[in-house]
């Protein structure tokens, strides 16, 4: 279940770590600001044909991030995990696996301007429970069910936490999320499952900012 739970967060938030490593001469430290606008969409979609219960977990993102001055990048992630279960076998909870696979790739999650719609329509390579390589067709649309959540963090003082001649750290981030509905299909190896609908779902976007100020006597290397 581990490997379930890291798969459906991928890339659900991105947050601020804030890092020191030994103190450097101060012409190394320079001052910089960070830009980060991340969306994320997951689903669980679990169905039950017969004595085949079939679980998929997907989990999609589309961030644009850039320092300043410095250009702008994009990155997208898509991940997928399937299972089919045999639920006729004992009384469960934990039924065996007939079949598991499961892919990653770059690709970008595309969503409207106001975040009320997202999908992804791609085609992975991954492999199977037994590592034998497998093709992973995977189309899902989501639709926002509620409104969205608003969240706000910000912070701002000097790091080290006390010192006034390290670097002064400017940061906020603004954070939405709503309940969706999603639907689709999946399509391994040939074989096609339609997915859906399900509510076991979510929209997620986070805007982040980091600015660094460095003492010219700090000489900090301060990460955002």
């Amino acid at each position: 279940m581990d490997r379930l739970r890291r798969l459906v967060v991928i890339a659900a938030a991105i947050g601020l770590i804030l890092t020191t490593v030994a103190p450097v001469g101060a012409a190394q430290a320079e001052d910089y600001a960070r830009v980060i606008r991340s969306r994320h969409a997951g689903a669980t979609f679990v169905q039950v044909d017969g004595c085949t219960q079939t679980e998929v977990f997907v989990s999609a993102m589309d961030a644009v991030f850039g320092s300043r001055p410095g250009p702008v990048n994009k990155q997208g992630l898509v991940g997928v995990f399937y299972r089919e279960l045999d639920i006729c076998s004992g009384p469960g909870p934990r039924f065996p696996v007939v079949f598991s696979a499961d892919a990653q790739s770059l690709d970008r999650l595309v969503s409207s301007s106001r975040f009320g719609t997202a999908s992804i329509d791609v085609t992975l390579s991954g492999t199977d429970g037994d590592g034998n390589p497998v093709v992973i067709g995977l189309q899902v649309d989501w639709t926002a069910a509620t409104a969205f959540e608003r969240s706000k963090v910000s912070g701002n003082g000097w790091f080290p936490a006390g010192q006034k001649r390290g670097a002064h750290v400017h940061t906020w981030s603004h954070g939405l999320r709503a309940d969706a509905t999603a639907t689709g299909s999946i399509t391994v190896d040939g074989a096609q499952t339609d997915l859906g609908p399900t509510t076991d779902a979510s929209l997620e976007q986070i805007r982040y900012f980091c600015q660094v100020l460095q003492h010219p006597q700090g000489g900090f290397d301060v990460d955002c």
